[in-house]
Parts: C-alpha cells; sequence; structure tokens
C-alpha cells in the first residue's frame, strides 16, 4: 500500500467517515459541549487542577484575572447582566483556603475584608 492509499477493503470515504480529518476540531467540539452544560462546574483545587463536578463550590472565581469572591458578588452578576460570557473562565472553589492556595486573591468588591487582609500582605 503506499502512502494515501486506503487498505485494502476499504475505500478512503469509509477511513474518513471513522476517523475525522483534524481532532482537534473534534476535541474542541466536545470541550464546548461540556462547558456550555449548565450543570457542569469547574471546580479548581489547591494545586491548581479543574474537576468536573455536577455541583458549584462555595466561591466562584476568574481563571484569568485569578480573583475569587462570593457567587452572589454584584460585580459579576453586573457583567453577567451586561452580556459578558463568563463561562469560559468561571471556575469554582471549595473554600477559601483552596482559592488561596491555587493562587486568586479575593475580589475586592463582594469580600472586603478579605481582600484588605490580601493586599496589606502582598504589599
Amino acid at each position: 500500500m503506499f502512502a494515501g492509499q486506503a487498505p485494502a477493503g476499504q475505500n478512503s470515504a469509509e477511513i474518513a467517515s471513522k476517523h475525522p480529518a483534524n481532532l482537534t476540531d473534534r476535541v474542541a467540539g466536545l470541550v464546548d459541549l461540556v462547558m456550555s452544560s449548565s450543570r457542569i462546574y469547574r471546580l479548581v483545587g489547591p494545586d491548581g487542577v479543574e474537576v468536573l463536578p455536577t455541583m458549584p463550590g462555595a466561591l466562584g472565581g476568574h481563571r484569568r484575572t485569578r480573583v475569587y469572591g462570593r457567587l452572589d458578588c454584584p460585580v459579576a452578576l453586573s457583567l453577567i447582566a451586561r452580556g459578558f460570557d463568563v463561562r469560559r473562565h468561571r471556575v469554582f472553589f471549595a473554600d477559601e483556603a483552596t482559592a488561596v492556595a491555587a493562587g486568586y486573591r479575593p475580589c475586592g468588591a463582594c469580600m472586603q475584608e478579605e481582600y484588605r487582609r490580601w493586599k496589606a500582605s502582598s504589599t
């Protein structure tokens, strides 16, 4: 058999239907499917590794800004109300210690006391 030639008994259309040409597109489609579900949450552990449980944690965070806060944070809720798609970067934590261990800082709006302590210790 030569390069690009189908194995005996199979034509190239049969092979293409069984093996997608671009595996990256297929994986991206699966990730979109999982993340678009409203019942899947990114729960981050103290080591920063994400798992996908079906229940949110006690605190929410934003993966790109590395900020965590209450689930009813007025800033986060206003972003959602204005149409920002937070699902791609939204993560959850079981507790504050886990968020801090994962490298996140407290939100200045909904966790003011924790933010003041964090700010004082980081300067």
